[in-house]
């Protein structure tokens, strides 16, 4: 995860924090030849403020943050021609070059949505969907897509996922939820208008809930344990269409299915090799 991501999630920093970390997120190029006490000067702290600092956004000490520059700007580097999520393409753009920059963009998003991914929640979201004996997505609109593309890969697997559409089935399946469930809430913005009701009554039931949004858009860490977040880079609604919501989306659920999958890849196998003629009866050589 990028450094400027691991400070989105930090929200306890202080005055004199902030301070430290925006020279070093202007500075990384000096700041990764700098020893701790070159810092601790330059930025008129003591050393132990720098060591809390890093303690607190989740990195093992300074040489560890020290890496961590490295990392980033090596990405930055990969990642120097921006790339416009909202409006990729322009009016004048020929056919091949509006394929080539949504590759572009399906690249970028992709890259960006990996560098968000804290990889000791995910295991233990792997975990909590691979023993539940039901998984129930609650989301709305475009979103439904993918959630429903999620819904067929488990079901390749033998396993049931539910994706109520309507706000009167969320309410329904909610409320026939029990401790067997979990549960797995979409939103890009976490804003969408169903959310309320249903994560209070998720959260009441005692049925594990895992968030999926953009980075920062959890508002409902008093109910909330697991969080994956997405690429945040588009705009809520000055946008050509959500090309880099949904291809995160995807990417993160692919994600997920291929982590449960391979927890049990040889039953899976075994599974799919069984059941293959019965879940495609086409005429295959």
């Amino acid at each position: 995860m990028l450094l400027e991501n691991m400070i989105k999630f930090c929200d306890d920093l202080t005055p004199i924090e902030m301070k430290v970390i925006n020279y070093i997120l202007n500075n990384k190029e000096i700041v990764k030849e700098q020893t701790i006490q070159e810092l601790a000067d330059t930025v008129f702290v003591s050393k132990s403020t720098i060591h809390r600092l890093c303690k607190k956004i989740g990195i093992d000490g300074f040489n560890k943050l020290k890496i961590q520059l490295v990392q980033d700007l090596m990405i930055k580097q990969e990642n120097s021609k921006v790339v416009d999520v909202n409006y990729p393409f322009k009016y004048n753009d020929s056919q091949k070059n509006i394929a080539y920059k949504l590759m572009n963009l399906y690249e970028t998003t992709i890259k960006d949505t990996f560098n968000y991914i804290d990889h000791v929640i995910l295991t233990k979201v792997t975990h909590l969907l691979f023993n539940a004996k039901v998984i129930d997505i609650y989301t709305h609109a475009h979103n439904l897509n993918a959630a429903e593309n999620f819904q067929d890969k488990m079901l390749t697997i033998g396993r049931i996922v539910n994706c109520p559409k309507s706000l009167y089935e969320q309410r329904m399946r909610v409320l026939a939820a029990d401790k067997k469930h979990v549960a797995i809430i979409i939103s890009y913005s976490g804003k969408a208008t169903f959310i309320p009701s249903i994560i209070k009554k998720l959260y009441l039931n005692q049925i594990p809930i895992i968030f999926i949004s953009k980075a920062n858009g959890n508002m409902y860490t008093n109910y909330i344990k697991y969080q994956l977040s997405i690429s945040d880079k588009e705009n809520l609604r000055d946008r050509i269409s959500q090309f880099s919501s949904h291809i995160a989306l995807q990417y993160i659920l692919d994600v997920l299915f291929s982590c449960i999958y391979n927890l049990n890849r040889e039953k899976n196998i075994e599974y799919i090799h069984e059941f293959i003629n019965f879940m495609d009866d086409r005429e295959i050589e």
